[in-house]
């Protein structure tokens, strides 16, 4: 079975965590392909696209895409995925977010949309864990399901229903 999920983050716009930090184990993977404008230079951080493939042997390859639209932005978005996440910002300002203090509380905005394609349970399992420390990291809040923040986040997808 093939696992898609995207979680919408708004957060208040700074530096991006070092890109190794997303899906740790794929950029160790033996055959694993990377790309982005994360590497760019003089942007201190404040990349927008980040796409991490770990290739299987049989095809039923694992992908990452990590997409940020800035309301304060060093340059234009080089793709769509990264232009369309500006309606978010958009509709904070309209107030659809007035019933989250945290959310309606923030400024000089920024969106982070995470997703993952992938057949590989330890690979969902670590994008989870992945969207939780970008939660804790940038203080943000899932937009596009519950109005998580890391704990909420935390409690929701990754604690054991059994305890």
């Amino acid at each position: 079975m093939k696992f898609y999920t995207e979680f919408i983050v708004m957060h208040e716009d700074g530096p991006l965590p070092d890109e190794e930090n997303f899906c740790p184990s794929f950029w160790q993977a033996e055959d694993f392909d990377s790309d982005g404008d994360y590497y760019y230079d003089n942007i201190d951080g404040r990349w927008t696209n980040l796409a991490l493939t770990r290739r299987q042997p049989d095809g039923r390859n694992s992908i990452l895409n990590v997409n940020t639209f800035r309301e304060q932005r060093l340059y234009e978005p080089g793709t769509q995925e990264v232009e369309d996440l500006g309606r978010y910002i958009a509709y904070q300002k309209e107030g659809r977010y007035i019933h989250n203090q945290k959310i309606s509380a923030m400024k000089n905005l920024a969106v982070t949309a995470l997703a993952i394609q992938t057949f590989d349970l330890e690979d969902y399992r670590e994008f989870l864990e992945t969207v939780h420390f970008f939660l804790e990291y940038t203080k943000g809040i899932v937009v596009n399901f519950l109005d998580l923040d890391a704990a909420s986040f935390k409690e929701e997808f990754l604690s054991d229903p059994t305890t």
